[in-house]
């Protein structure tokens, strides 16, 4: 593939050149980086043996996903293709040198400062991978290309906590775990090396390479649509977050009810249907058929407060898991079409800073309902009303994708 600007991804009209090896390094860097996640699964663990007041605990946890919140902003207008491949390179030396640390790091002070650092070096490198991204996924593919590349933040969840557990019989410790997984970073390095010829700070032309101004970044978030997507995305995580966070308690309480079997059906099924029906999604209206999936979603989350028995309850698991999967990738390929192809790198990353922000907000929202005597049924019918809101925000890009002959969204 040419690294000249004229022979860009974005005027790529076969979805076929999305499996070239841009697009695949970029799709496992982005998985090892979340397997340096994934595997802290059992952090609070390690905590407890170190002997960390409970009430530190919380915060030692936060800093990783606090750093990522607030720095991620920033990142997503200072990045730009230029720097995002030696960018990508250094937050992995970074991930590779701060894991050993945890072996290090035993009082509450060391353990935030660790853990902010981490926080820092995987924020830049998903958020520079989401560059690089943006110039390498052919339009013609999008919703097939983040169908994929969402998977690099949900296989992790499914193979590093019993890969964890087998290495820890071996290595022994939490800590030791934490500092065996910075190999990870090595593979990657060295797939990043060929790269360099064609996602390097040479293969852009000076329009690519320039920051955008504060007021094209007023402009472009001030855009109907690029506003509307973001709030719809911000709204989805609010609501999925309040379910992933509160559904073990409510599980528990209802008696005869296996949360962590529901995750697992969950997440079997949001990868089944972006890896099986991922060759159909570049052929739906996009926003609307993510609308449809947030409708069907905040059925679920009203029907999860009446759900009593194992068959029904992994049933709704598999259909909450299968709309997910169907209305988080299209929600970013409308994103990305919709967005100015020299801006679709920070839109990109503004889309996952909604979801930190989601992640962030939403349970501190349930916290209060259930403080305030909402019960978990108020709060999963907040959850709806996230979903719901979301839809309706999504409703007037659907409408007129739907009256469009091309069925894609335009920019506004």
């Amino acid at each position: 593939m040419s690294a000249h600007p004229a022979s860009s991804p974005d005027l790529a009209a076969e979805p076929a050149r999305l499996f070239g090896y841009d697009f695949t390094v970029l799709l496992l860097a982005a998985t090892f980086g979340f397997c340096n996640i994934a595997v802290f699964y059992g952090l609070a663990s390690h905590l407890r043996k170190l002997g960390i007041d409970p009430a530190w605990q919380g915060v030692v946890i936060a800093a990783e996903p606090m750093a990522a919140f607030l720095t991620r902003p920033f990142l997503s207008v200072w990045l730009t293709p230029r720097q995002a491949l030696v960018t990508a390179r250094a937050a992995l030396v970074a991930t590779g040198l701060v894991l050993p640390c945890y072996m290090l790091a035993s009082s509450v002070p060391a353990l935030i400062a660790v853990r902010v650092v981490h926080g820092l070096a995987f924020v830049c490198l998903v958020s520079a991978v989401m560059v690089l991204l943006a110039k390498t996924v052919p339009a013609p593919a999008a919703g097939r290309a983040f169908g994929l590349f969402s998977l690099s933040a949900l296989v992790p969840y499914a193979i590093m906590p019993p890969f964890t557990e087998w290495l820890l019989l071996r290595v022994g410790g939490e800590a030791h775990a934490y500092a065996w997984t910075a190999l990870l970073t090595l593979p990657s390095l060295a797939l990043f090396v060929p790269l360099g010829r064609r996602l390097g700070r040479d293969s852009f032309s000076e329009e690519e390479k320039r920051r955008p101004s504060l007021a094209e970044v007023r402009a472009d978030v001030s855009r109907p649509s690029i506003a509307l997507l973001l709030g719809a995305n911000l709204l989805l995580f609010a609501g999925s977050t309040q379910i992933f966070f509160f559904l073990k308690p409510f599980a528990l309480s209802a008696g005869g009810l296996d949360p962590a079997l529901f995750f697992t059906v969950c997440t079997a099924a949001s990868i089944a249907v972006r890896v099986l029906a991922g060759p159909f999604y570049d052929r739906l209206p996009r926003a609307a058929a993510s609308l449809s999936g947030l409708l069907g979603l905040a059925a679920c989350a009203v029907l999860l407060a009446t759900t009593r028995g194992e068959a029904a309850f992994l049933g709704l698991a598999a259909v909450y898991g299968l709309l997910q999967g169907v209305s988080l990738p299209l929600l970013n390929a409308a994103m990305f079409l919709t967005s100015e192809p020299r801006l679709r790198g920070m839109n990109m990353n503004l889309m996952l800073f909604m979801m930190d922000a989601g992640y962030t907000f939403g349970p501190l929202a349930a916290g209060g309902l259930l403080e305030a005597g909402g019960g978990y049924a108020g709060l999963f019918t907040a959850s709806a009303c996230c979903f719901l809101g979301s839809a309706g925000l999504l409703a007037p890009l659907a409408l007129r994708e739907l009256r469009s002959p091309r069925r894609a969204p335009k920019r506004a």
